[in-house]
């Protein structure tokens, strides 16, 4: 199995394209068609990275598989509340939470109650 690509390939494919554009562009005989296919490949170069990110992200989202489970309302709401309040999907949250979780052997594994008191903290200090 091969690798995934990496961000960086992922933004070095997309700026070779842009380039391509670009010269095809320069080719280009008739100027309203030339102009036309520079912006557009400047407008691409402008959201480059963000393109990769996306792009990346897809890839990485493909490698991964789906775990379905069940929480309490109050930590699922407190969760979501998380989430926005640092701007990220609620499930990136879940991901960075249970990395962190399972990468530290040493960290204690918490009860269904535990982790409900916990919710009820965030919210509350959420509010």
């Amino acid at each position: 199995m091969t690798e995934p690509m990496s961000r960086e390939q992922v933004l070095a494919g997309i700026r070779q394209e842009i380039a391509e554009e670009e010269s095809a562009a320069q080719r280009e005989t008739d100027p309203i068609r030339r102009d036309r296919k520079l912006r557009h490949a400047r407008s691409r170069e402008d959201y480059a990275e963000e393109e990769a990110d996306a792009i990346a992200a897809d890839i990485a989202e493909n490698e991964q598989a789906a775990l379905s489970l069940r929480v309490p309302a109050s930590l699922a709401a407190a969760l979501k509340a998380r989430a926005a309040a640092e701007q990220i999907p609620t499930s990136a949250l879940v991901r960075r939470i249970l990395t962190q979780a399972v990468q530290r052997s040493d960290a204690p594994v918490f009860t269904v109650e535990q982790v409900e008191q916990i919710a009820r903290r965030v919210y509350r200090e959420s509010v």
